[in-house]
């Protein structure tokens, strides 16, 4: 009977432990799972579209500062698709001239949209 409490105890402390560790591997990911999309357009802006740092850093800012704005109308349920389409083109229209007032040509700046709208299309399962 001691062993097979033995066996039982030891178990359950594996069990925690697996527990733990995938607990802390699923935020060690969710940390870092921004910072490798950042890195993934960081070296697309750089070996694609063919930007400097200076300039790469300005797009990844343009990026984050809208961002938020991205996610909320993404997540608004009172909205309908055209309506969030309608917004988020306007968005894509102001990120646009935040880009030329970086510098960027339009050329530069299209690169980037088919790269976005891409993107897009193998979330939606469009680009399998």
């Amino acid at each position: 009977m001691h062993l097979y409490l033995k066996k039982i105890i030891m178990k359950k402390i594996i069990l925690c432990l697996a527990i733990l560790l995938s607990l802390g591997a699923t935020k060690s990911f969710a940390q870092n799972g921004g910072g490798n999309m950042q890195q993934a357009w960081q070296s697309y802006l750089k070996d694609s579209v063919k930007l400097s740092d200076a300039m790469t850093d300005s797009v990844l800012a343009i990026r984050m500062q809208y961002r938020p704005q991205m996610r909320e109308i993404f997540t608004d349920q009172s909205s309908s698709t055209s309506d969030k389409q309608t917004k988020m083109e306007n968005l894509r229209k102001e990120m646009e001239e935040h880009y030329k007032a970086a510098g960027l040509t339009d050329d530069q700046i299209h690169t980037i949209h088919e790269h976005e709208d891409a993107m897009r299309a193998r979330r939606s399962g469009g680009g399998r």
